[in-house]
């Protein structure tokens, strides 16, 4: 049963094609090897429809254009304007800026390519003018944009949470402080860099000249920065002090993100309306097909047993938490290198998941794990979505770019391999606000 299931996925990706059609396929010969009186034609559609069936799940859509529509009203340069004039005169200070507006921009969309694209394109150009190396703008971007999806709001941890049934609410108060502390970890890196070689800040008269503001004095205003900066707060804070769901945060973000493009900014108009609707629904499209394969992929899983078979394989060879849950990381690190991070959860989540859970762990904290581990893949061709998409705006070598990034990469891998570690640092505030 296990060989033909799995031969049939993995002989499905490694011909290319796609996961959602890889899964349906897998799914169809299953069936008709083991079970050839099961109706496929009404159990693939059954299990597209209730795998949507979710209220959760909705905020998928919102969170996507609400990202598209974040890029279109001028809100991702205004985070670069702000993030700039707090760490703009250290050394490295762009460098930072970028890695700082990413972890805002973070706050916002939930996508590790967006981060890139929204955050690089206005970046890069300025990295470079000030005398960074091309290849080097792409690849601190590239890593930094790898906190979009583990700072709140996160697409990815919604598939997890509606897969595994964890709360959603939880998982993203959980990743408030791996966010942060990864953004710190590539800031520090950046500085070290910086001060190698020679990637000086501006002066806080230049700096102030570059916004028009006098450096005589104290600090800067943040003026109509604040209107992209406070977003969070409301999406975030009303989430965790239960004014509403993940959802409603969801539709509220894209209220707000519409209000001010149009009547604060000025710069939203019916095409770039157009556009976000339409990015919004194309992405959301392929979710809605790959969820109900991954649905149907589930239903097998369970029926077949096969997580607990792999559970009790694993545990035969050694019963040591931290060394399975090292085990489980360095597979999915792999894995990563080759599937998204969307199907990634969709697939292994499930299979891994009892074998956790049998070992005492809780289902945000891996949620979390698996999240950041999956996000570093963004990182690590053949599918580092980040680094084609960083590729793509500075137009450096690809080569070069992911030479650059190897200590950004190695840094990742060494902060997720403390989180397994310890666990209650990421534990640490749904402990302290759920018990």
């Amino acid at each position: 049963m296990i060989p033909v299931l799995m031969g049939t996925l993995f002989a499905c990706l490694f011909l290319t094609v796609p996961i959602a059609v890889s899964l349906c396929v897998t799914c169809t010969v299953f069936f008709a090897a083991f079970y050839p009186n099961t109706p496929m034609a009404t159990l693939l559609p059954q299990s597209m429809i209730s795998a949507m069936d979710s209220f959760s799940l909705m905020a998928i859509p919102f969170f996507i254009l609400m990202g598209s529509l974040m890029e279109g009203c001028g809100l991702a340069k205004r985070i670069v304007k702000g993030a700039e004039k707090v760490t703009g005169s250290m050394p490295g200070g762009l460098g930072m800026a970028a890695v700082a507006a990413s972890a805002f921009f973070a706050a916002l969309c939930g996508s590790g390519p967006a981060t890139v694209a929204a955050i690089g394109g206005i970046m890069m150009p300025a990295m470079k003018k000030q005398g960074y190396d091309t290849a080097y703008c792409a690849a601190l971007v590239s890593a930094a944009a790898v906190i979009g999806p583990i700072i709140p709001p996160s697409i990815p941890m919604i598939v997890y949470g509606v897969t595994i049934g964890a709360s959603v609410g939880e998982l993203f108060i959980a990743g408030v402080i791996p966010g942060i502390i990864i953004a710190i970890v590539l800031m520090v890196l950046n500085y070290f860099f910086a001060k190698k070689r020679g990637y000086l800040g501006l002066s806080k008269a230049a700096l102030a000249e570059k916004y028009g503001e006098t450096s005589g004095k104290k600090g800067f205003r943040i003026d109509d920065s604040v209107w992209a900066l406070i977003m969070p707060v409301i999406v975030l804070g009303g989430i965790y002090g239960g004014v509403f769901t993940p959802t409603e945060a969801a539709a509220v973000g894209v209220m707000y993100s519409v209000f001010v493009g149009k009547f604060i900014y000025k710069e939203l108009d019916w095409k770039k309306l157009r556009t976000a609707l339409l990015n919004a629904t194309e992405l959301t499209a392929v979710a809605v097909i790959l969820l109900g394969g991954a649905n149907t992929f589930g239903r097998i899983l369970t029926l077949g047993k096969i997580p607990q078979t792999i559970a009790a394989f694993i545990m035969s060879a050694t019963e040591n938490p931290v060394i399975i849950m090292l085990f489980v990381n360095v597979f999915l690190l792999i894995t990563g290198m080759f599937i998204d991070t969307t199907s990634n959860i969709l697939l292994f989540a499930p299979l891994f998941w009892p074998l956790v859970q049998m070992l005492g762990y809780d289902a945000v904290y891996f949620g979390i794990i698996m999240t950041i581990n999956l996000c570093i893949g963004m990182l690590t061709p053949p599918v580092g979505v980040n680094l084609f998409v960083g590729q793509t705006i500075s137009g450096a070598p690809l080569g070069a770019i992911m030479r650059d990034a190897i200590p950004f990469l190695l840094a990742l891998i060494l902060t997720l391999t403390v989180f397994i570690v310890f666990p209650q640092i990421v534990m640490f505030l749904p402990n302290l606000l759920y018990g």
